[in-house]
């Protein structure tokens, strides 16, 4: 088992906007930019989109098929289980995680910290620990081995509710790297939570389409228009 494996944790069921994937950024939804942007990775890879048995989220199968990458249909609160039984299917190895409503998720940050991931003998690298990137460019990679202890010790609803929670909480049972960044960077958000962070982001991706960045753009292109749009 030596396949890298990008597994996008995708529901249609949440509590403070739901449907939030379906909905349109241009002329995309969130989960198909997502799906979008992860391709521009130039490493070789499998996508998955990981979401749950609930009828309103097999609209994702046709979604996966119509921009050729994989899905699985899993538990819809054990996460954990159904994350494990994603990466055991495709036998990936490594495993990136990646959340569905990350439109303009930065591959290069990615790469990045997959270069960083094959330096050491790391079970999980991560770039959410004190929030130092912007919210949206969350990047989790751990390997299958790692993900299956965690699998196997976690005993809580808390626990099998998140994915790498079990992680952060055993330091001395799982080696974990944190990547750092500028804190000045950490205030920006391009995820959507609330139907107000996708009028946002429409305007945000408008305004990259106007300088020309409308298929390919960066981390620094989203900041410099940020910068300039009122949130």
């Amino acid at each position: 088992m030596n396949k890298l494996g990008i597994i996008i944790q995708a529901r249609s069921g949440s509590k403070r906007f739901p449907k939030k994937i379906f909905q349109i950024i241009g002329k995309k939804s969130v989960l198909e930019h997502v799906i979008s942007r992860l391709k521009k990775i130039k490493l070789k890879k499998k996508i998955i989109i990981a979401t749950t048995k609930q009828n309103d989220d097999k609209i994702i199968k046709k979604i996966a098929n119509d921009n050729k990458c994989s899905y699985f249909f899993g538990s819809k609160l054990n996460v954990l289980e159904r994350f494990f039984s994603t990466a055991k299917k495709f036998k990936i190895n490594p495993i990136v995680r990646i959340c569905a409503d990350s439109p303009f998720i930065d591959p290069l940050i990615i790469e990045k910290s997959l270069l960083e991931f094959k330096k050491g003998n790391f079970d999980l690298i991560s770039n959410t620990i004190g929030q130092a990137y912007p919210k949206g460019m969350s990047v989790e990679i751990m390997t299958f081995d790692a993900l299956t202890k965690a699998y196997k010790i976690a005993k809580t609803e808390d626990e099998k509710e998140h994915v790498t929670k079990i992680f952060y909480k055993n330091p001395k049972i799982f080696n974990i790297k944190c990547l750092k960044n500028s804190n000045k960077i950490a205030k920006y958000n391009f995820a959507v939570d609330y139907p107000e962070d996708l009028e946002y982001l429409n305007n945000i991706f408008n305004k990259l389409s106007e300088k020309g960045f409308k298929k390919n753009f960066s981390l620094r292109s989203l900041i410099s228009v940020a910068k300039k749009i009122k949130y």
